[in-house]
């Protein structure tokens, strides 16, 4: 079952248990610790059994790529635990609310920061990697992202100049 759910209107309990999975998974790594980020606007769950089988959370945005503002769906911690990997749950729940992003949020694209190793799922999925210098805020002022850049169009393939996330990066 894909439960879609404003960020907002979860409950703290299920907020700790996500956020449980978000550290063991990212937490160790530099760039993320060392980066502040943006609260999520949806989170969408994979249930099995009731358990989280996979999620991922949603920043909908108005960003700037080549000075032109464009609606987008920055998707965040795509994360299936560890006893459900292997079984395409991510790859389920992905694919299934695809629509959520062009239809129900009316976005332009999907926006992914990436780690390396995981650019050839999402190639997969119809993703691609941009190679264009994509700037964010941070409290200390603008900053250039230093790993990958992936976007999901329903119109063609873009190849951007520069990117502009005018906000806190997810």
């Amino acid at each position: 079952m894909i439960v879609v759910k404003k960020y907002s209107e979860l409950s703290e309990q299920t907020k700790d248990k996500l956020n449980l999975y978000i550290e063991g998974e990212f937490g160790h790594i530099p760039i993320v610790n060392e980066t502040e980020w943006a609260i999520p606007d949806w989170t969408i769950v994979y249930y099995r059994n009731n358990l989280v089988a996979t999620f991922y959370n949603i920043v909908e945005r108005e960003i700037l790529i080549d000075n032109k503002v464009i609606k987008v769906s920055g998707i965040n911690n795509v994360i299936t635990p560890k006893e459900f990997r292997g079984k395409g749950y991510a790859t389920k729940i992905l694919q299934e609310t695809e629509y959520i992003i062009f239809e129900d949020l009316n976005c332009d694209l999907g926006v992914l920061l990436c780690a390396d190793n995981l650019i050839p799922f999402y190639e997969r999925l119809n993703w691609y990697k941009v190679d264009c210098p994509v700037y964010f805020e941070q409290s200390s002022g603008v900053i250039l992202w230093e790993a990958n850049t992936m976007l999901l169009s329903k119109n063609g393939k873009m190849n951007p100049q520069r990117i502009k996330l005018n906000g806190l990066p997810w």
